[in-house]
């Protein structure tokens, strides 16, 4: 469901890690699920007043100690439940440090202000740096991270 009403600037950063021109949500999804089975138990899902999905996100496992995010949410899930997200990503974020995590990370789109700014306002990432032209198709990848205890 949050594949097909995928949030634009989201269908954007999709291509851009996974290659592509045109977005595809039968591929997003199965990009999805295959996040989610590696993230679990560190995953979770925010749901609207009424019943549907407005994001779903977690951390997945990629050397010892570090975990990368993903998040993808829909503009009305985003707009209503943002709060919700981000006590649910900051509880995440402790759960992870309380088992031993010793860095967080997650990137975007160096364009994607507004993910920035939460990223580093609401969950204390600090800036990593950009990656000129990391992208599938060229696009800046800007990087971010927190470290246990900071």
């Amino acid at each position: 469901m949050l594949a097909d009403i995928l949030r634009h600037e989201e269908q954007r950063q999709f291509l851009a890690i996974l290659g592509g021109k045109a977005y595809s949500p039968d591929t997003t999804a199965h990009a999805l699920v295959n996040a989610w089975a590696t993230s679990s138990p560190y995953a979770l899902t925010v749901l609207r007043a009424d019943g549907t999905p407005a994001a779903a996100g977690g951390f997945e496992p990629v050397g010892p100690g570090i975990w990368q995010s993903w998040m993808v949410g829909t503009e009305q899930g985003w707009a209503e439940q943002w709060r919700a997200m981000t006590k649910a990503s900051r509880w995440l974020i402790d759960q992870l440090f309380e088992a031993g995590a010793r860095r967080l990370q997650v990137n975007a789109l160096a364009d994607r202000l507004a993910a920035i700014e939460w990223f580093e306002r609401s969950l204390g990432m600090q800036e990593d740096g950009v990656w000129s032209r990391q992208g599938a198709n060229g696009e800046d990848i800007a990087h971010f991270s927190r470290m246990r205890g900071a």
